[in-house]
């Protein structure tokens, strides 16, 4: 696991923010489930996602505005992009540990928004913070959270080799 503060330049971060999180008209999509089947049990593990891309395809006009990313990350292959959002509730949600894959691979998680939420991973939470990426390798089991001290936690979410 590495963390990497101010991963991107700062106009080209807000350009990704500002046509993600700042966008009214940016779709999101409901998912009753954070980590897989066994989560749909309980009506608080839930979220949003934009998938960018997913079974060899691109699915969204977005991944256009994310291949300087992929570039500067060294993407060799892609697996999958995805845009969360975790919705704010008044106290803190561990969703449930899960892994991405059952493979090695690798990840990274880009934060969008700095807030008290954030990503576990071998039990080292990780807050998100603005522009902040987290490296791992997804087939590590990991939890997320959502927030209480923002509207919510926006992140990219990348699988690849």
């Amino acid at each position: 696991m590495k963390v990497k503060k101010n991963f991107l330049e700062k106009d080209y971060f807000n350009r990704i923010k500002s046509a993600v999180v700042n966008n009214e008209t940016f779709p999101f999509y409901f998912k009753p489930a954070v980590a897989g089947e066994s989560d749909k049990k309980t009506l608080k593990q839930f979220y949003f996602a934009h998938v960018v891309y997913d079974n060899h395809q691109v699915n969204s006009e977005t991944f256009h505005l994310l291949l300087p990313l992929l570039e500067k990350m060294d993407v060799k292959a892609l697996i999958r992009i995805k845009v969360n959002l975790y919705s704010r509730t008044d106290e803190l949600l561990k969703h449930y540990s899960h892994v991405d894959d059952n493979f090695k691979h690798k990840g990274m998680i880009l934060s969008l928004n700095t807030c008290n939420g954030g990503t576990t991973i071998d039990k080292k939470f990780v807050q998100s913070i603005e522009n902040q990426a987290l490296f791992f390798d997804p087939s590590t089991k990991h939890h997320s959270t959502n927030c209480t001290d923002q509207q919510a936690r926006w992140n990219i979410n990348i699988n690849y080799f």
